[in-house]
């Protein structure tokens, strides 16, 4: 598959490196997200950004990150979460089709409905090779104290005591690393196959994911299968009960909507909160 100069494919934006070179990234992972997630896909030089709408959710978190990628001056835009697989960066290219656009998106001639590979079109050009008079200054939108963060803040995890069980949570699988091996996890991160990844790259004893809206192809809890072959008890919480990106809601709020084997055989259900099925465990 070629694709247009200066476009780039990740499944994840935990794959994102400061030293990419394309201003336009097609990405698989949610377009939810804080000012510090924006902030940082700024500072590795993308200027436009194609996300899923996981389902949209709880508080519309799976497109909270169109505000915040406005503030740091990237173009961005989130894909209906059941015309492209979440996760999957070359699915959002072959057949995303926007849902969701942000005030710069907008102002570029981009409009709902259409296809990520028209929506590039009309802005490769521009965003390839923007003139000096194009140049814009950084919106300062209102953001709440506890969004605006720091770097350091963006990896963060905490843990948590339930029921003399000790839990990490964390707003993203991609933040984990390798101290964290063993842990029983609950996150913010959608549950495709992405994600997955993580969770098997880091050896985790078990992960609680959002399920990003199911989607497409059931992206959303697609890993499911693959971490109970691996031997992790893994399962997803309904979107529109715990906030995707929001490790802390999915702990608090979390409705399990899908289980696999190894969560079904100790006796965890659909339904039950994370908290109840955790004693499980």
């Amino acid at each position: 598959m070629e694709l247009p100069e200066g476009v780039v494919l990740l499944d994840s934006l935990g794959d994102l490196q400061a030293g990419n070179t394309n201003p336009i990234l097609v990405c698989g992972s949610h377009c939810g997200g804080n000012r510090d997630l924006a902030r940082h896909v700024n500072n590795c030089h993308v200027k436009a950004v194609f996300l899923n709408s996981a389902g949209v959710g709880k508080n519309k978190a799976g497109i909270r990150g169109l505000t915040h990628y406005e503030a740091e001056n990237v173009l961005a835009c989130a894909v209906d979460h059941d015309s492209a697989e979440i996760g999957i960066a070359r699915d959002t290219w072959e057949s995303g089709i926007i849902s969701h656009t942000s005030t710069k998106a907008e102002a570029a001639g981009i409009q709902i409905g259409d296809s990520v590979k028209e929506a590039v079109a009309k802005i490769i050009n521009i965003v390839k090779h923007p003139s000096s008079t194009q140049k814009s200054e950084r919106i300062e939108s209102p953001v709440k104290d506890e969004e605006k963060g720091s770097k350091t803040d963006l990896k963060k995890q905490t843990q948590i005591q339930v029921d003399g069980v000790i839990i990490t949570v964390t707003d993203s699988i991609t933040f984990l690393n390798e101290n964290n091996s063993g842990d029983i996890v609950v996150c913010g991160s959608h549950g495709g196959m992405s994600a997955g990844h993580y969770a098997q790259k880091h050896r985790v004893k078990a992960v609680f994911f959002n399920d990003a809206g199911i989607g497409k192809n059931n992206a959303g809890v697609k890993s499911l299968e693959s971490l109970s072959d691996a031997g992790i008890l893994a399962c997803t919480v309904d979107c529109m009960s715990a906030e995707i990106f929001n490790g802390q809601d999915v702990l608090n709020n979390g409705i399990i909507s899908v289980c696999n084997q190894l969560a079904k055989a100790r006796g965890i259900k659909e339904k039950m909160t994370v908290k109840e099925a955790i004693k499980f465990i």
